[in-house]
Order: structure tokens, then C-alpha cells, then sequence
């Protein structure tokens, strides 16, 4: 008997659900599902198929720059470069009601300049800050919702990882989309640092000043103020060879990951055992990475050639509603799906379907990638499997209970809905930057 698309639909996601509810990792769940249906679908014939597909898919340029990237991150993580910053915009911000918290977001967003992955920004703020602000009275809520929504931004604002995938999966620019990303996450940056600081004026109990003693001097904040030169330099390197058109993302990781060892040793930091541990870290990550990837394409392979993907279209396509109205509930599928799996999978899954309805609509790729950049920020925040959840738990003190991350992370998450919306009724504030400004084609 032969079955229907809407049959290996129904097969596709129930031996998925099944998978995660067994509790398999993501790209193993999403692989063998793919496995299974190709059995069914035409015998073991589909598997070579499938297997010529995703070696296709591996030889994307934009790969390249994935494990660079994350190199830059590993290596200033370990370094204390991270910890330096912190210092100085904490002292700096030393008399403003939830300083510190407003300081954590300001050091996450440099972080996500010159890294691209969330990891590095939550991990290391969740080691430097939050014991600080535990100490200093700060509320839990306050203390850990700022480091899971400021690493967060290493998802939107550039060079982010999930934008070097999403452009090779929509073959879109990814000096576009990095471009597009930088308006929206420095509004979220923005965004979060009002809200701790109006919060924390409104009840000063949440997240006060610095203490009087662990204050310095005028002159000690101008000392400190001089190692910013490093990360800014580094940046500079990595965005302003890109944006300028000057070095594509690939020959800019490059020189990023260059730039960032002569920042190491020029702090006299570089040892052998600090490069051993930033080239393991970035192994393992881009392995995480490159596993996702490889189980999501043969996901989205069978997806496809079973005609499941063609059915959800058409259901699209069918409803009765503005193309606007559609891109919403689009969004919504993103924040729902966030809930249960990350960015690459989603992307991996749902982008063959929706690119061809946009494509057909008019609607500009890059304004939709960062659309879809913000929900994913949600989702990483998102009960139950939110990654930052994940990570900032991993690192947390005992007293910072999993519930304790649930109930912090509500505020933000509003807020980042908020600048979902702006984004779609105002799509400049995406797309003015790339084009108007720089030209990018």
C-alpha cells in the first residue's frame, strides 16, 4: 500500500517526539528518524540519497568561518579578557541602581561582537557576575535573568554562528545578514539596560549601587578603560573588514582569530595549556554543531522528498490571511518549536518550507533571517529546554535553583517579543543599515 505525504508526515514527527521524549540527543533523533522513513519510504536505495545531499551541504563555504568564530570565543574566555571588561564597566556604572546587572549586559553584548555563540557570554558572566551580585544583594531574578538575555544576543547580533547557517542554507548574504542584525540587537541591548535600571530604581532592593568600598578611583577607571582597546580592536578586525566589504565572513574569522592570539600575547596570557584548552573547547562546540547539522539535514531531506514539506506549504499558502498576518503566525511556530529544540534544527526543518511562501510574497530574506534570530533568542530562554537555562545552570551557584532561571527570564522575554513586532512593522530597522548605509548587495 502505498502511503500519503501526510502519512509519512505523522511518521516523521512522532518517531521524533518519540526521540526526544526518550530523551536521545537532538541529532541523533533527528537522523534516525530521517533513517527510518528513507527504510519505508524506498528501501536502503533513499540512504544514498540522502547521504549525497548532506555531502553537499557540508562543502559550504560558509562553514569555514563556524569553528574560527568559536575559536575566538574559547580562547578569550579562558584568557580573563572577558573578566577585565566586566571590571571596568562595573566600576564605571559603580553608582547607578543594578549596575552590575546593566554592566553583565554591556559585556555580553562585546562578547557577542567578536564570538557569535551564546556559550561563551553566558558561561563566563555566570562565572564572574552572578556570584558578585549574589553578594552584593542582588535579586535572583535580576542577577541571572541579565546574563541569560545579554549571552542570548550572540544569536542576532554579528558575527553570529546561526547567521553563517542560515545563509548558507537560503544562499543569502551573510554581510547582509550581519549587517541586518546590528539595529535590532543594539535596541535589545538597550532595551534590557533600561529595564534593570528603571526596575532596580523603582525598588532599590533588587539591584543596588556598588558599595562605597569596593569603589575606585577616577584615575584606576581610566586605567581600565585602556584594555577595552583589545576586544574593540578585535571587533574592528572582524566586522569592520566585512562591513566595509573589504574581507568576506570566512577571511574575516581569519583575521579575527589572528587578531585575537596577538591580543592573548600581547597580554602575555598565551600558553600552551591556554591554547590546548580553547582549541578543545572549539572542537567539541563545533562537533555539537556539525552533529545538529548533519542530523537535521537528513531530517529535512526526507522532509522534503516525501512531499511532507509541499503539504505544509499548501496549508500555507490556503489560509485566508494577509501575507503580514501569515509571516506572524510563522513567528509563532518559531516560538513554540523554541521551546523544544535549537536554532540549526528549526532552520534545517521549517526554512524549505517558508523561504519558497516568502520568496513568492516579496518579502526581503535578511529582514526575515533576524526575525527569526529574536525568536531564537526567545527559545534559548524558553522553558523547559532554553540552552541558557542550560548553560548559566551548569555554572550557577547552589542556591540558583533550575525554577529560579524559569522565573527570571519572563521580563526579557517580553521584552524580546516586543522588538519582534517592531521589527516586522518596521523592516528598516533592519534592512536601512546593509543597503542604504553600506551598500551591500
Amino acid at each position: 500500500m502505498e502511503l500519503t505525504a501526510s502519512t509519512y508526515l505523522i511518521m516523521l514527527l512522532g518517531l521524533l517526539f518519540a526521540g526526544l521524549f526518550l530523551g536521545f540527543p537532538m541529532a541523533f533523533t533527528l537522523g534516525s528518524s530521517a533513517v527510518l522513513a528513507a527504510l519505508v519510504y524506498s528501501g536502503p536505495g533513499m540512504l544514498a540519497f540522502a547521504a549525497s545531499q548532506l555531502y553537499s551541504g557540508m562543502l559550504s563555504i560558509g562553514l569555514i568561518s563556524l569553528p574560527l568564530f568559536v575559536f575566538i570565543a574559547c580562547l578569550f574566555e579562558r584568557s580573563g579578557i572577558a573578566g577585565e571588561m566586566f571590571e571596568c564597566f562595573r566600576q564605571w556604572l559603580a553608582g547607578v541602581h543594578g549596575s552590575v546587572a546593566m554592566a553583565t549586559v554591556v559585556v555580553c553584548t562585546i562578547i557577542a561582537a567578536f564570538s557569535g555563540v551564546s556559550t561563551a557570554g553566558v558561561v563566563t558572566m555566570g562565572i564572574i557576575a552572578l556570584p558578585l551580585m549574589l553578594r552584593y544583594g542582588y535579586n535572583k531574578s535580576i542577577a541571572s535573568g541579565s546574563i541569560m538575555a545579554g549571552g542570548a544576543l550572540a544569536i542576532l547580533i554579528p558575527p553570529s554562528v546561526s547567521f553563517i547557517v542560515y545563509g548558507m542554507l537560503t544562499r543569502v548574504s551573510i554581510g547582509k545578514l550581519f549587517a541586518g542584525g546590528i539595529v535590532p540587537g543594539l535596541i535589545l541591548a538597550l532595551s534590557y539596560l533600561v529595564y534593570i535600571n528603571l526596575r532596580c530604581r523603582l525598588n532599590p532592593e533588587l539591584g543596588p549601587p556598588v558599595p562605597a568600598e569596593d569603589r575606585v578611583s577616577f584615575r584606576e577607571k581610566v586605567r581600565m578603560t585602556r584594555g577595552l582597546l583589545v576586544p574593540f580592536l578585535l571587533i574592528l578586525s572582524i566586522l569592520g573588514t566585512i562591513l566595509i566589504g573589504a574581507a568576506s565572513p570566512s577571511e574575516a574569522a581569519a583575521i579575527g582569530a589572528a587578531v585575537a592570539l596577538l591580543c592573548v600575547a600581547a597580554k602575555r596570557k598565551l600558553t600552551l595549556a591556554l591554547l590546548w584548552e580553547s582549541c578543545d573547547r572549539t572542537f567539541r562546540i563545533c562537533n555539537m554543531v556539525m552533529w545538529i547539522i548533519v542530523g537535521a539535514k537528513l531530517f529535512a531531506t526526507m522532509f522534503v522528498t516525501v512531499g511532507a514539506a509541499d503539504l505544509i506549504r499548501q496549508f500555507f499558502l490556503n489560509l485566508d490571511v494577509s501575507p503580514l498576518v501569515m509571516v506572524i503566525i510563522m513567528q509563532m511556530t518559531y516560538i513554540i518549536m523554541g521551546c523544544v529544540t535549537e536554532e540549526i534544527t528549526m532552520m534545517c526543518l521549517t526554512l524549505p518550507i517558508y523561504a519558497p511562501i516568502l520568496a513568492s510574497y516579496g518579502f526581503d530574506p535578511v529582514w526575515f533571517g533576524v526575525l527569526f534570530m529574536i525568536n531564537m533568542q526567545i527559545g534559548y530562554l524558553s522553558p523547559p529546554f532554553g540552552y541558557c537555562l542550560f548553560y548559566l545552570k551548569g555554572v550557577a551557584p547552589p542556591e540558583i535553583t533550575t525554577m529560579d532561571l524559569y522565573k527570571s527570564v519572563w521580563p526579557f522575554i517580553l521584552i524580546q517579543a516586543t522588538v519582534v513586532l517592531l521589527v516586522i512593522f518596521f523592516p528598516q530597522l533592519t534592512l536601512w543599515l546593509p543597503s542604504n548605509v553600506l551598500g551591500l548587495r
